[in-house]
Formats: C-alpha cells, sequence, structure tokens
C-alpha cells in the first residue's frame, strides 16, 4: 500500500545546503529607526506605529512607544529596522490591558489619540539608508 520513496544523497546534501542560507538576516535591506512620539507637548507612551513603504512589493515596519514616547521599528521577530524609501505612517493606541473577563484592568493607560493620525497617508516619513531618528510632534487641535 505504501511507497517508499528514495532521495539521492545530492539532492539531500543540496536541499540541507540551501536551508541552511534561509535563517538569520535573509531578506531585504533594513535601516535602523527610532524616534519619539508627543501630543501636545507630552510623550505619546502606548501608542503602536506602522510604516507601511510606499513601493509595491514592500513589508511594513512596526513599534511601540514606551513612558518617554520613544520607539524602535521592528521588520520582524528577528529584524529590527525598516525598509528604506517613503512610507506611509499610521498612529494608533494600544488596545488597554484587559482581565480574563474582557474588562480593562484597573490603571492600565488608554490613550486617545486624534483620528486624523490613524489614517493612512496623514503621516509619512523617508527612511534613510542607515540610522534615522523620526520625530513625530501631534497636536489634539
Amino acid at each position: 500500500m505504501f511507497q517508499s520513496v528514495r532521495f539521492s544523497p545530492a539532492i539531500v546534501a543540496s536541499f540541507v545546503i540551501t536551508c541552511l542560507g534561509c535563517g538569520g538576516n535573509a531578506g531585504p535591506e533594513l535601516s535602523e529607526v527610532t524616534g519619539k512620539v508627543t501630543l501636545d507637548g507630552q510623550p505619546l507612551a502606548k501608542v503602536s506605529l506602522q510604516f507601511t513603504p510606499e513601493s509595491s512589493g514592500g513589508s511594513p515596519s512596526y513599534g511601540v512607544t514606551d513612558s518617554e514616547g520613544t520607539y524602535e521599528l521592528q521588520f520582524s521577530m528577528d529584524r529590527s529596522g525598516a525598509m528604506p524609501g517613503k512610507h506611509r505612517v499610521e498612529i494608533l493606541p494600544v488596545e488597554p490591558e484587559t482581565d480574563d473577563g474582557g474588562k480593562p484592568v484597573e490603571g492600565s493607560l488608554i490613550v486617545k489619540i486624534p483620528p486624523r493620525y490613524s489614517q493612512p497617508g496623514s503621516l509619512t516619513a523617508d527612511v534613510q539608508t542607515g540610522s534615522n531618528n523620526i520625530d513625530f510632534v501631534l497636536d489634539s487641535k
């Protein structure tokens, strides 16, 4: 009923060599991107940023601000940065922490951001090759 499949040692060796080259830092060129987000002059904590390349075929990068409003973009779990080029930027509040029943945990931060900053294309950034510091100075008016 079952057939056994045999692979030649050359095919197995070729497959292993190919897979060894697939891990780690394979992928597009990335540039480091850090910065600070403020709203009305105050650091904006617990907001997420999404940088989406304007060029077709590009993959987005993401970051979340800390208590000082600073962020660092991540391209993937093991690679930081963003693809060089022009990006559409969205800034969105992070959902508040909830308990097992789905209710917000007391003391969890709820951030309100003017909706215009979460609209694709309302904010842009130009990521250069190398290290970038890109700040976003937002206002509630």
